[in-house]
């Protein structure tokens, strides 16, 4: 269900009613609240409520094209968030989360308040995966109180900051999942050894099963791969999305 609400960022704009995604199991009755899509620097997403499961869905779409790409892994790391000493994360990523920001933690804030039994769902692919992670470390810094009800589920995400960010993001004790599907090359960047991943992997190997590491075990899943294994492919055959 949380993979269709991150493959769905790709195609919707102000309500549920695209193919495929849109028909996926559990998410019937979703309503779209707000959607966002900024062209000077690429930054698309939405904001939806589905009752019945008791969720408000921050969906922030991934890497549509290769400009996106470019945008992402070409600007240098930089020190973000501000109150979290030491903490750097690639600017690309945040370029395009920053320019949506404050209308995004506000319209979540508003309808956590307005839907005080909901949790808050933050999700994407690729490129999204990455400023749906950045929506949560912003959101937890911002409305502490209701860290709690957070959640966080990305696929085929980059890696995000260094140490310090990825401590952070694991400190927070919320549930944050990073499904890798095989040899997904995405996850494995930037190639630098000061940038990090932070929650659970859920690794899906090439014989259909799964496996999943903690921080501290990851080379038992996708880093298990030689690079040679690395592939665009994958990054684009999610299922679900």
């Amino acid at each position: 269900m949380y993979a269709a609400y991150a493959g769905a960022a790709y195609m919707i704009s102000n309500s549920w009613n695209c193919k495929n995604e849109c028909e996926h199991p559990g998410t019937e009755g979703t309503e779209v609240l707000y959607n966002w899509d900024t062209q000077h620097v690429t930054s698309n997403g939405y904001i939806a409520r589905n009752p019945d499961k008791k969720l408000i869905v921050v969906a922030f779409r991934g890497s549509a094209e290769t400009g996106d790409w470019v945008e992402s892994f070409m600007a240098n790391p930089v020190q973000w968030p501000s109150t979290i000493s030491g903490s750097i994360v690639v600017r690309g990523f945040l370029d395009g989360y920053l320019v949506s920001s404050e209308d995004v933690l506000q319209n979540t804030v508003e309808l956590a308040a307005k839907y005080p039994d909901h949790n808050i769902v933050a999700v994407g692919h690729s490129l999204g995966g990455a400023r749906a992670s950045m929506f949560v470390a912003d959101f937890s810094i911002n409305y502490p109180r209701l860290v709690s009800r957070v959640q966080l589920y990305t696929y085929g995400q980059a890696k995000v900051g260094n140490d310090v960010f990825a401590d952070y993001m694991d400190n927070l004790s919320a549930p944050m999942y990073r499904v890798v599907n095989k040899g997904d090359i995405a996850p494995h960047l930037p190639m630098v050894s000061n940038m990090v991943h932070f929650g659970t992997e859920i690794w899906l190997t090439a014989n259909g099963q799964s496996t999943v590491c903690k921080k501290g075990d990851y080379s038992k899943c996708s880093e298990s791969l030689p690079a040679m294994a690395y592939n665009f492919q994958d990054h684009s055959t999610y299922p679900g999305l």
